[in-house]
This record gives structure tokens, C-alpha cells and sequence, in this order.
């Protein structure tokens, strides 16, 4: 019987770990936005290093991006859209 009347206190006890919750995923989106701020701030959003990529290797992963649509072609069974790697324009 006692069980049972702690049961029944604890559900009309307003618990407020819903609104723990709610803050603590509020703190941490605030936290990573000013970590976002501070890291913008110093090395900024577009990256310096970036090189252009050589003719060879643009032409070797147009090959390589080719290749894989045309066995999705013929996983789909869509001969018609098969292009050979040799016809690719580049």
C-alpha cells in the first residue's frame, strides 16, 4: 500500500526534468554558436589553402564519376543512358 501512495505522489509531482533538458540543449547550441563565433573570428570562413585542381586530375574523376553512373545504368537497366568514358567531353 505504500508503494502504491508513493506512486501516486510522485505522479502528481510536477517534475521539471523536461525543462532541465530543454535548457541544457539550449547551452550547448549557444556554447557551439559562440565556439562558431570565436573560431570565424580568427581563421575565418573561407579557406586560404585551396589550390585548383590540375586538368589530369579533373579528367581522372570526371572517368571515375562516369564509370559509376554507367553502372548505376545498368543496374537500372538503362542501356540508353550509358556513355562511353572515351566520348567524355572535357
Amino acid at each position: 500500500m505504500d508503494n502504491a501512495t508513493t506512486l501516486i505522489k510522485r505522479e502528481n509531482d510536477p517534475s521539471k526534468y523536461s525543462l532541465y533538458v530543454f535548457c541544457i540543449i539550449v547551452g550547448c547550441v549557444a556554447f557551439a554558436l559562440i565556439g562558431f563565433g570565436i573560431w570565424t573570428m580568427y581563421r575565418g570562413l573561407e579557406a586560404e589553402s585551396s589550390v585548383d585542381i590540375p586538368f589530369s586530375q579533373r579528367k581522372y574523376m570526371r572517368e571515375v564519376r562516369q564509370r559509376n553512373l554507367n553502372a548505376l545504368a545498368v543496374t537500372a537497366k538503362r542501356p540508353d543512358m550509358i556513355i562511353p568514358v572515351e566520348e567524355l567531353n572535357y
